[in-house]
Parts: structure tokens; C-alpha cells; sequence
């Protein structure tokens, strides 16, 4: 097993160490733009390691955060299984196709070895390269897709939020073999030495409380339960607003939760208050408007605007509200590294 940046991975306990020294933990996430420093397509790194790994490893150069993530894909799970996926050159692979009608249809993808496909050996060989490449100082972070968002894949989002309130059982079918996907593919990632878990669950944001808690959080506790002795901590991580899901977030067990922008209704201040001290809380600079679209001064001013606003809280960890776009210019991200580091 690949050795880990630290002995004990903590997301809360680190950023509060900063904190005490006067400093922010600082880790946008971030990918894709990595490919515009190399000159290298999204669609080449999402099938070559060795180019996913260069693009990572350029941010890193150049940006120096605390911790750095592989490109958020949201189809590596069902391409796995199976699933038709669009690679476009330079956007990120989507799911083109939904085949999962009834209970029964699940039973095709039960005997695949998942961790036999090509594309997840990619993504495990390039954890293993930053892991190995990269400072150990650094935390290495690897993105699983969460299993409602991957039981959507497989039913339609749509389909699966009329589920969750008509046909449960059937979502609930979906959602345990998505699980146990999930959790094969997380323990791979961090034998090959990731240091944090960032579950994605974007399409969770549509839920209520009470279902979200039934059809997401019952079983991402049952993914963190599969490696608690691993010493790694896990992100969850929902787009959109979910000011109504934030107590349910901080009731799983995760150790950090990472939210979207203002613009997406998320007031980062109010839901400090709502979670535990335990928890991190990582955002949440807009990706498009301010750090893609936006100018240097925009940038600088939204990252001291938001650092101002979470000073009185210890385990906030500066980070952008989703990853950022292609075509990101670098003079904006060295500004929000900046801001962040001389900031006090």
C-alpha cells in the first residue's frame, strides 16, 4: 500500500492547525485547467494516466495548495459497468444512455470485475503517481461518484426522484449495488495511495431531507464505514443549494463538506453554525463567474470577501464552490493561492 501524506488524515484537525498559525488551509478544486497548461485535450487525460497525472502535476507546480485532486468525472463508475459514454474533446465525459428499468435489469452489471476496466486503472495509476510524484506534504484527493447520483446514471435523475416517493424499493435495489460499486472502486483508490475521499452527489440536491438521508446518506455511511481504519477522510461534496441538506450532511460522518457558491444560495457563515466543530467546511468562490469569467481584481476581491466572512471559523478550508472549468485563466487561480496565502 502507497504510503500516506500524513500518519493521521483530518481534515478539521488540519485546517484548525492553520488556523492557530495564522493561515488558511488552501485547496481549490480543480483539473481541468491543467490540461490548458500542458497542452493536452480533456479527453486524452480522462484515457491517458500518464497525461492525467501531467495535467495534476502542472497545477500543483504552479499553484501550491494543500491538496490536490484528480479531474472530477462523474461516468468513471459506469463506464465501468458498461454504460454508453460521450467523450468530447474537450468537455468531460457524460452518460448518454439510462438501461435500467426494473430490479431485474440490474442483474447484467453484477458480474463485472469493475477494477479490470481500463479507464478505472487510469484513474488508480494516476492517484498512484501524484501520490508518488507530488510532495508528501500534499494531500492527494481522489472524486468516487455518490450512490444516488450513480443510481440516476443508471435509471435517469428524473426517474430516480419519482422513485424515491413511488417505487422506493426499486431505489433502494439501485442504490445498494451502487454502493457496492462505489465501495470497490474506493478501496482501489486508496491502496493506490489517495489521502481524502471526495464523494460527488450532485444529483442528491433535488432531494428532501428525509429522502436524502434514505437514498444517499444511509449508504455513503456504509462507504466511510469500509475504510475507517485507512486513515483517510472523506468530502462530501453536492452542488447546487443545499442549505436544506446541510444537517443531514453533518450527521454521516464525513469529515469535511464541500458546498457550492453564493450564487447557488449557500451562505457558508450560516452553515458554520449548523455543523459540528468536527467538520470542515470547503468553498466556496465561484468556478465560472468569478475564477473562469472573471478578471484578477474580481477574484482577489471575492476570496478576501469570503475569508472575511468565515475569519471566526476555525475549520474552514478555502477552496472553489466545484471544480474549476477548462479555460480557467492561470493569472486568476495564482490570484485566489494569493489571497489565500497572505491573508491573516
Amino acid at each position: 500500500m502507497i504510503k500516506r501524506a500524513l500518519n493521521s488524515v483530518k481534515l478539521s484537525e488540519l485546517s484548525k492547525r492553520a488556523y492557530s498559525e495564522n493561515r488558511r488551509l488552501v485547496a481549490p478544486l480543480v483539473g481541468f485547467p491543467g490540461c490548458d497548461i500542458i497542452k493536452c485535450s480533456i479527453k486524452m487525460a480522462q484515457q491517458n494516466h500518464a497525461m492525467h497525472y501531467n495535467a495534476i502535476e502542472a497545477l500543483a507546480y504552479h499553484l501550491k495548495p494543500d491538496a490536490v485532486f484528480m479531474m472530477m468525472d462523474l461516468s468513471v463508475e459506469a463506464n465501468a459497468i458498461g454504460l454508453p459514454v460521450r467523450f468530447p474533446t474537450n468537455e468531460s465525459s457524460s452518460v448518454e444512455l439510462h438501461p435500467v428499468k426494473t430490479v431485474e435489469d440490474l442483474d447484467r452489471y453484477r458480474c463485472i470485475n469493475i477494477l479490470a476496466d481500463a479507464r478505472i486503472q487510469s484513474y488508480l495509476k494516476t492517484i498512484e503517481m501524484m501520490r508518488l510524484g507530488l510532495k508528501k506534504d500534499v494531500l492527494v484527493g481522489a472524486y468516487v461518484i455518490g450512490p444516488f447520483s450513480f443510481a440516476g446514471l443508471l435509471m435517469g435523475a428524473q426517474n430516480a426522484a419519482m422513485d424515491s416517493m413511488i417505487d422506493p424499493d426499486k431505489l433502494e435495489c439501485a442504490c445498494q449495488f451502487c454502493t457496492s460499486i462505489i465501495m470497490e472502486y474506493t478501496q482501489a483508490l486508496i491502496n493506490a495511495g489517495a489521502d481524502l475521499i471526495c464523494i460527488l452527489e450532485p444529483t442528491a440536491a433535488i432531494l428532501g431531507p428525509e429522502q436524502f438521508s434514505q437514498f444517499s446518506g444511509e449508504y455513503v455511511k456504509h462507504i466511510i464505514e469500509s475504510y475507517k481504519y485507512s486513515n483517510v477522510d472523506t468530502i462530501y461534496h453536492i452542488c447546487g443549494n443545499t442549505m436544506h441538506l446541510v444537517k443531514a450532511m453533518s450527521q454521516i460522518g464525513v469529515g469535511a463538506i464541500s458546498l457550492d457558491s453564493p450564487d447557488a444560495g449557500i451562505d457558508l457563515a450560516k452553515v458554520a453554525q449548523m455543523v459540528p466543530e468536527d467538520i470542515a467546511i470547503i468553498g466556496n468562490v465561484n468556478p465560472t463567474k468569478v475564477m473562469k469569467d472573471g478578471i484578477v481584481e474580481e477574484v482577489k476581491q471575492a476570496t478576501t470577501e469570503l475569508l472575511t466572512q468565515m475569519k471566526d471559523y476555525p475549520n474552514f478550508i478555502l477552496s472553489t464552490a466545484c471544480d474549476l472549468p477548462p479555460g480557467t485563466p492561470l493569472k486568476n487561480m495564482l490570484a485566489f493561492m494569493e489571497t489565500g496565502r497572505n491573508y491573516k
